[in-house]
C-alpha cells in the first residue's frame, strides 16, 4: 500500500479551478523561470497533507487561492484532498474536503465544505501509505516518550525544498526542526523493515511474559520463604492446639511439610462445641439485681420510719417528766387547796397574806387548778399513747430484720450465680483461646501457596524464561540493529554505485548512510568522510539525490509504508543559479558544457530508476533546468515561462485594483 501525486489543484476565490497534473510511477519536470511558484509546491504538498501551520509563500498565492487540493492515487482508487487557506492573521485552517473512491472526478469550488480535520486527515494517510501498528521505545533511563511512526515520519524522506537539496549539514526534510531529527533516527528501522507490523503486538506480548514471570518468581520466593523459616512458626502452633486439647496425645512433627499437612488437618476437622451449660445470669440475675435494690429503698424507709418512732418516743418521755415535777410540786405546798377555802384570800399573797393591788391579784385557785388538771389530762393522754408508739417501734424493728434476712438471701443468690458464672467463662475463655488458635491456623494456611513443592513452579518458570529469551533475541536492540545495517549495506551498494555514474567526489570510497549523524559517509583508507567534509555543493545534491533514490528503492521493493514519491525542489541551482543559462542554451547561445552534462547525468538517473522499478515510484522534480533530449522533454509536464505560472496572475485582482 502507498500512495502517489495524480494533481495539485487551485481554487481561486472566484471559483475558478487551476490543475497541475502529474504522472504516477514516472520522471514528472516543471521547469520554468524564477518567482513563478515552483517553491511554493511542496508547501502546498504538506499542508494538504495535514501540517499543522501553513508555509505557503506569502504573496499572490495566499492572495488569490481560497483551497488547495491534491488528487492522489491511492491503492484501490483515488482519493482527493482539498484544504482551505488560513484567514489572514491565523496559522492554518481546520476545514479539509475529502473523498475517496474508485474514480474521483476534481470537485468544483461550490462542492468545497469541511468533512474532516487534520488529525483525522493525517489518519487517513497513513492508512493510505500502510502504516501499521507501531512503537519505539527509548532505551532504558532516557526520558522522551514511546514514539509512534505516522504519516508525518514517512513524508521526511518525500521532499526535498531548494534549501535541503544542496545542504551539506541536513540529509532529510526538515532535519533542522527540534525534535525531528531523533524522531528520524527512533523511526527509521520501522519504515527499513527493521521492525515490522507484528513487532507492537510481540512487544506487549514480551511484557505480558515478563510479568507472568515476575509473579511466578515471587511466588517461589513467597514459598521458599514461608518453608525456611515456617518450621518454628507451624510448630509453635501445633504445640499451642496439644495445649488446648485440639490434639491431644499427638506428636509435634519435626518436618515442616508434616507440620503443614496437621495444621490443615485440624483447620478442616476442628469446630469449636457449642456451650453444655446454659448461663444463669440472663434474666435471673437481672430480677435479683432488681430485688436487691427494691429490698435496700424498702429498708432505707423502714429505717427512716423507725428512727422517726423513736424520736417520738424520747419526746413523749421528756414531756411527761416535766408535766409531773411541775404538778409535783404545785401538790407539795398545797396552796391550791389553802386557798379554795378562803375565797378571800384570792387578793392576798398566799406567802405573807398581805393585800395585793387590784392591778396584781394572782389568778384564783380555781383557775390554777383548772390548768392543773388540764396538764395532768395532757400527760395522762401521753402516757396513754406510750403502748402504741413502742407497737410501732417494735413493728419497724420486726421489719428491718425481716428486710435484712431477704437482702442475706438474695446475696447468697447473687454469690451463687457469680460462681457458676466463673466457671462459665473459664470455659469461655478455653473455647476462645481454642478459636484464636484455630483462627491463627487459618492466616497462616492462607498465606502458604497452594502448592505443596516447588516443582510445578520451577517448570513454569523455566518455560516462562525461554518464552522470554526467544522474544528478546527477536526484538532485542541489537537485534533490530543488524537487521538496519543489513538494509542499509544494501542501500550502501546503491549508492556506490550511482555516485560513480554522477562521478561524485569521494565516489571511488564505500559510501553509506550514517543514521546516528543523519548524513552521508564516505569511508576512505584516511578514515570517515562524512558529507560536510566532502566539498562543493555539486557533491551535496548529488549524495542527497542518490541517499534518496536508494531508500526508496529499498521502501518499493520491500513495499514498507513509505509514499512512493520524492518531490525535489530545484537539484540544479548549484549549477546554474541563473535562469539566462538555461534560457540561452534553448535559444543557440550557449554550449552543451560540463555543468549541464553533470545536471543531465542526475535527472537520467533519476529516469532510469523510475524505469526500473516499474511505476512503482514517482519523481517530481521543479527546476530551472529543460534539457533538450527527448526523454527529458517526455517527462516535462509544465514549462513556465513568458508569463506562465502555477497561479495565473488574472487571479490576483487585488494586485491589479492597485
Amino acid at each position: 500500500m502507498s500512495f502517489q501525486i495524480k494533481d495539485i489543484v487551485l481554487y481561486a476565490h472566484n471559483g475558478e479551478r487551476r490543475s497541475l497534473e502529474f504522472v504516477p510511477g514516472q520522471l514528472n519536470i516543471i521547469t520554468g523561470s524564477s518567482k513563478t511558484g515552483k517553491t511554493a509546491i511542496i508547501p502546498i504538498l504538506e499542508y494538504c497533507f495535514g501540517s499543522t501551520e501553513c508555509r505557503i509563500p506569502a504573496g499572490i498565492i495566499r492572495r488569490a487561492v481560497a483551497w488547495v487540493g491534491v488528487r492522489l492515487t491511492v491503492t484501490g482508487g483515488q482519493a482527493f484532498i482539498a484544504r482551505k487557506l488560513p484567514e489572514v492573521g491565523q496559522n492554518s485552517s481546520a476545514d479539509v474536503y475529502y473523498a475517496v473512491g474508485k474514480q474521483i472526478e476534481l470537485p468544483h469550488a461550490d462542492q468545497l465544505i469541511q468533512t474532516t480535520n487534520p488529525n483525522t486527515l493525517e489518519e487517513l494517510l497513513a492508512a493510505h501509505a500502510g502504516i501499521g501498528q507501531n512503537r519505539h521505545d527509548p532505551p532504558k533511563g532516557q526520558t522522551r516518550p514511546p514514539l509512534q511512526a505516522g504519516i508525518v515520519h514517512s513524508l521526511v524522506y518525500c521532499f526535498q525544498h531548494q534549501t535541503e537539496i544542496d545542504s551539506n549539514r541536513h540529509l532529510f526534510h526538515k532535519q533542522s526542526e527540534q525534535w525531528l531529527p531523533q524522531a528520524i533516527k527512533d523511526t527509521i528501522p520501522y519504515f527499513l523493515g527493521a521492525v515490522d507490523d507484528e513487532y507492537v503486538a510481540r512487544m506487549a506480548e514480551l511484557r505480558r511474559i515478563r510479568q507472568e514471570l515476575k509473579r511466578v518468581e515471587r511466588k517461589l520466593e513467597e514459598y521458599n520463604a514461608i518453608k525456611g523459616k515456617g518450621v518454628t512458626v507451624v510448630q509453635r502452633l501445633l504445640s499451642e492446639a496439644t495445649d488446648l486439647g485440639l490434639r491431644a496425645g499427638q506428636a509435634v512433627p519435626e518436618e515442616w511439610d508434616t507440620s503443614l499437612q496437621a495444621l490443615r488437618d485440624l483447620s478442616q476437622t476442628i469446630r469449636i462445641p457449642e456451650e453444655e451449660v446454659v448461663a444463669a445470669e440472663g434474666e435471673e440475675f437481672i430480677r435479683l439485681q432488681t430485688r436487691r435494690d427494691e429490698l435496700m429503698k424498702e429498708l432505707r424507709m423502714t429505717r427512716d420510719k423507725l428512727e422517726t418512732a423513736r424520736a417520738l418516743t424520747v419526746d413523749r418521755q421528756d414531756f411527761s417528766y416535766e408535766a409531773h415535777a411541775q404538778a409535783f410540786r404545785l401538790k407539795s405546798i398545797e396552796l391550791f387547796e389553802a386557798q379554795c377555802k378562803d375565797e378571800n384570800r384570792h387578793a392576798s399573797c398566799p406567802l405573807c397574806q398581805q393585800a395585793l393591788p387590784v392591778e396584781n391579784v394572782a389568778p384564783t385557785i380555781e383557775e390554777v387548778h383548772n390548768s392543773l388538771a388540764q396538764l395532768e389530762k395532757q400527760v395522762r393522754c401521753v402516757e396513754d399513747c406510750a403502748p402504741h408508739m413502742q407497737a410501732v417501734v417494735t413493728s419497724l424493728e420486726e421489719k428491718e430484720a425481716e428486710i435484712k434476712s431477704c437482702l442475706r438471701d438474695n446475696k447468697e443468690q447473687l454469690d451463687a450465680i457469680h460462681q457458676e458464672n466463673a466457671r462459665l467463662q473459664e470455659y469461655r475463655d478455653r473455647n476462645a483461646r481454642r478459636a484464636h488458635i484455630l483462627g491463627r491456623i487459618s492466616l497462616y494456611l492462607e498465606s502458604v501457596p497452594k502448592l505443596e513443592n516447588s516443582s510445578e513452579l520451577n517448570i513454569q518458570i523455566a518455560d516462562l524464561r525461554a518464552k522470554v529469551a526467544i522474544l528478546e533475541n527477536e526484538l532485542s536492540e541489537d537485534t533490530v540493529d543488524e537487521r538496519v545495517q543489513s538494509a542499509l549495506s544494501i542501500i550502501a551498494r546503491d549508492m556506490s554505485e550511482w555516485a560513480k555514474q554522477l562521478q561524485l567526489e569521494h565516489a571511488e570510497w564505500p559510501l553509506r548512510l550514517d543514521l546516528r549523524r543523519l548524513t552521508v559517509v564516505a569511508d576512505s583508507i584516511d578514515g570517515p568522510i562524512p558529507m560536510d567534509q566532502m566539498g562543493s555543493g555539486e557533491n551535496w545534491v548529488g549524495y542527497h539525490l542518490i541517499a534518496h533514490l536508494a531508500l526508496h528503492r529499498w521502501f518499493v521493493e520491500h513495499n514498507r509504508p513509505v509514499p512512493h514519491f520524492i518531490f525535489i525542489d530545484q537539484p540544479s541551482q548549484v549549477y546554474f543559479p541563473e535562469d539566462k543559462d538555461w534560457q540561452r542554451q534553448e535559444n543557440g547561445t550557449l554550449g552543451i558544457g560540463e555543468d549541464r552534462k553533470k545536471v543531465g547525468l542526475m535527472y537520467k538517473l533519476a529516469y532510469d530508476i523510475v524505469n526500473m522499478l516499474k511505476e512503482k515510484l514517482q519523481v517530481i522534480v521543479t527546476d530551472h533546468a529543460n534539457i533538450n533530449e527527448e526523454w527529458f522533454q517526455a517527462c516535462v509536464r509544465e514549462r513556465w515561462r513568458e508569463g506562465k505560472m502555477l497561479v495565473p496572475p488574472e487571479w490576483d485582482v487585488s494586485s491589479s485594483e492597485e
